[in-house]
């Protein structure tokens, strides 16, 4: 489903388009056009400005129609019609800039979604600390005084900084108990693998020192590396904080959740040894709300 035009063929558009088809495919097999409408119309707020032309998405509906009725769906013209209408109309209405995100959306935010999407699919809840994370750096970046460029550059890498529990085992990630030696040894291969994907996905390359270090150690025990100090990347002694605190007060399958205060008392415990002090000390004002 690649075939955009030359104006047109731009890797936020090569993404959402493949998004479209997938959301397509389900919506033919499930006989329900719903989910498919909706994800166009959050698509269109998200990413106001660079989805590609109108007519595009609304060509891959007769695209995939024609490969998919050959299969085992066949489908209703008229119902077809409908659907290839209602798609033409939501990207073609008008789009409020206030619609869109607070920051600016460019393609490697389109790159990262797709990436986060995968993530979503193999583990929810993976996903969703993820997510966390990248809300918990955006604020640390704030009080830290980081510049706008900064600032965005951590908010994506807290995104994607577990991307590589794509490679790690359900058996391993999901498991409603403590890991073994053996199987810790498995599960800290995720910093590595998902550097590894950044790193394939050419729009993100700049994020791939963040995901590999994120679980760095200021006293340099920390893995893949045993970085110390100001050798481990800023993003990532950032985003090692917002990691380990948001980690402590979500939900795992073999614990509940922390009190944000034990979570707070546990950071400052390792302020210095696991942790940048500095870091540290922006996440307890960040979450105290102290000046």
């Amino acid at each position: 489903m690649s075939r955009l035009a030359a104006a047109d063929r731009t890797v936020a558009a090569e993404v959402v388009v493949m998004r479209f088809v997938e959301r397509f495919s389900t919506a033919v097999g499930a006989a329900d056009w719903t989910a498919l409408l909706s994800w166009v119309d959050g698509a269109c707020r998200r990413y106001a400005g660079i989805l590609p032309a109108p007519a595009l998405i609304a060509t891959a509906v007769d695209a995939v129609a024609r490969e998919l009725a050959g299969a085992t769906h066949s489908l209703d013209a008229a119902e077809l019609q409908v659907v290839r209408e209602e798609v033409e109309r939501l990207i073609s209405r008008p789009r409020a800039v206030a619609e869109s995100a607070n920051e600016p959306i460019d393609e490697l935010d389109v790159a990262l979604d797709d990436l986060l999407m995968r993530l979503e699919g193999a583990d929810v809840l993976t996903a969703e600390h993820s997510r966390a994370v990248s809300r918990w750096c955006a604020r640390l970046a704030k009080r830290l005084a980081l510049s706008k460029a900064d600032a965005i550059h951590v908010t994506r890498a807290g995104l994607v900084h577990d991307v590589g529990k794509l490679t790690t085992p359900n058996e391993i990630l999901n498991a409603p108990r403590r890991l073994s030696d053996e199987e810790m040894d498995v599960m800290r291969k995720h910093a590595e693998e998902g550097a590894k994907i950044v790193a394939a996905t050419p729009l993100a390359v700049g994020l791939f020192p963040a995901v590999r270090n994120h679980h760095e150690r200021f006293d340099g025990r920390g893995y893949p590396d045993g970085l110390a100090g100001s050798a481990i990347p800023s993003a990532a002694r950032i985003v090692s904080v917002a990691d380990a605190f948001n980690a402590m007060i979500g939900r795992r399958p073999y614990r509940p959740p922390f009190p944000p205060a034990v979570a707070l008392e546990r950071l400052n415990e390792n302020r210095g040894t696991q942790f940048d002090p500095i870091v540290v000390d922006a996440m307890i004002d960040v979450v105290t709300n102290r000046p």
